[in-house]
């Protein structure tokens, strides 16, 4: 009984003494080193100190988060007045002395100068026509164009002549719906607010000139009720919010797949050991590398696979460029995100790591203009120009809706040497970690 009892002591095992992750410290940590030793006094005398660490950084961190995405799209209508629109104005005026009076000479397409200054945002008034104008908002010069056609003078007059029919009166705003969803939406809403109070303003002033001729006259009520009638030129439209949504939510799944990917194939790769410690192996590294790079890949694969197919199980989803163009691309994206996460995993300690990887992630989910445009949150959060998501974001609009096809190049470019720099240094720091891993192997055996 006492044999049976030892034997069954003896198969206990303490957890509190097991490390789940014993190579959770970067491979370049030294237990012997000076200064981990003086830490280790100190962890001695103040045994609370690394918890006190914790208990410090973890608020302000959790802090950052909040402000970051908190703070990114609180109140974006107080900044509004960024926002860039332009009157593209085609309207030949009136310039036949019969018909027009003292309004001879006039173009009331030049009304909308006043809808300047008015906490909303900027307007300019150019010359031209409808193409003028769709060019302007395809290219993302303005967020709506607003396009006067020729005949705009004339077919108010005709409203102030006529007191018994209504003569159409049609200006057109152009707008890409699919390049901002919630800023378009704000725009809208805006343009509802101050076009009443124009109407009103040029309903006021023109009923006052035909005063001074001696004849005062009044627009038809039709008109005065109605007024201006505006159609909706939405040159890339969004049918399902849903989808737009996944314009930007996808890339966040992506990169938390690409940061799992990165701790399962660091800390938990079998193969890893299978050519490092083995005494004849040869171009051990280089096989490691490459297992791990294979399965890395057929990982990051198969999550872009299904954050691709999601969107297709809810319903209807619109693909200027196809599925396959789709499923590429959020694989593309995904070769940067492991990029970055990787070489991460390699220069900090796991809880440090986890805690930058995911900052650096809620910091680029709210500057990648996804949940609203850069043009309405504060200055700080234009730095989502200088990171990946913002490029990515801004492409899949395009492959999606056909939305911002001048823009594809930068895109392209700019997530490739991301990807190709992250890339090359997380595997630079893979070969050393092997090497020294390869080293302390040999070194152990070599007797």
């Amino acid at each position: 009984m006492a044999q049976e009892g030892t034997s069954v002591q003896s198969e206990m095992i303490s957890y509190d003494k097991v490390d789940p992750l014993p190579t959770e410290n970067p491979f370049y940590f030294n237990e012997d080193s000076k200064i981990n030793q003086i830490v280790k006094e100190q962890e001695k005398k103040f045994p609370w100190i690394h918890m006190g660490i914790f208990i410090f950084i973890i608020p302000i961190l959790s802090f950052l988060m909040g402000l970051f995405y908190i703070g990114g799209i609180w109140n974006p209508v107080k900044k509004m007045d960024n926002l860039n629109y332009v009157v593209v104005n085609e309207d030949v005026g009136c310039n036949i002395q019969e018909l027009c009076g003292l309004m001879t000479g006039q173009n009331l397409g030049n009304s909308y100068e006043k809808l300047n200054g008015q906490g909303y945002g900027k307007f300019e008034i150019i010359n031209g026509t409808i193409n003028d104008a769709r060019d302007l908002v395809r290219e993302h010069k303005y967020w709506m164009a607003l396009h006067v056609p020729k005949n705009f003078t004339f077919g108010i007059l005709a409203n102030l002549n006529n007191n018994r029919m209504k003569t159409e009166v049609v200006v057109y705003r152009v707008y890409d719906e699919a390049r901002s969803f919630t800023t378009v939406t704000f725009v809208k809403k805006a343009f509802e607010k101050f076009q009443a109070g124009l109407h009103e303003q040029l309903i006021t002033k023109l009923q006052s000139l035909s005063k001074l001729t001696g004849e005062p006259k009044t627009f038809n009520p039709p008109f005065i009720i109605e007024g201006i009638t505006y159609i909706d030129d939405n040159l890339y439209p969004v049918e399902i919010y849903g989808q737009y949504f996944c314009t930007f939510v996808s890339f966040i799944l992506i990169w938390i797949g690409t940061i799992a990917t990165a701790l399962i194939t660091h800390f938990v790769f079998p193969l890893e050991g299978h050519w490092i410690e083995k005494k004849d192996a040869t171009h051990a590294i280089v096989k490691t590398i490459c297992a791990k790079t294979v399965a890395t890949v057929s990982l990051l694969f198969v999550i872009c696979l299904i954050i691709s197919i999601i969107p297709l199980c809810c319903g209807t989803v619109t693909m200027k460029k196809g599925f396959a163009s789709v499923l590429f691309f959020f694989f593309f994206f995904s070769l940067c995100g492991i990029g970055v996460n990787n070489l991460l995993v390699h220069l900090f300690h796991f809880i440090n790591f986890y805690l930058v990887a995911c900052t650096f992630m809620i910091l680029q989910l709210i500057s990648c203009g996804g949940v609203i445009h850069r043009d309405l949150q504060y200055s700080f959060f234009k730095i989502g120009k200088a990171l990946p998501m913002f490029y990515a974001t801004r492409e899949i609009k395009y492959i999606y809706f056909g939305s911002g096809k001048h823009t594809q190049a930068a895109n392209i470019l700019i997530i490739l040497a991301w990807t190709v720099v992250f890339l090359c240094a997380s595997y630079y720091m893979y070969y050393l970690e092997l090497k020294v891993k390869r080293a302390k192997y040999l070194k152990r055996n070599s007797k």
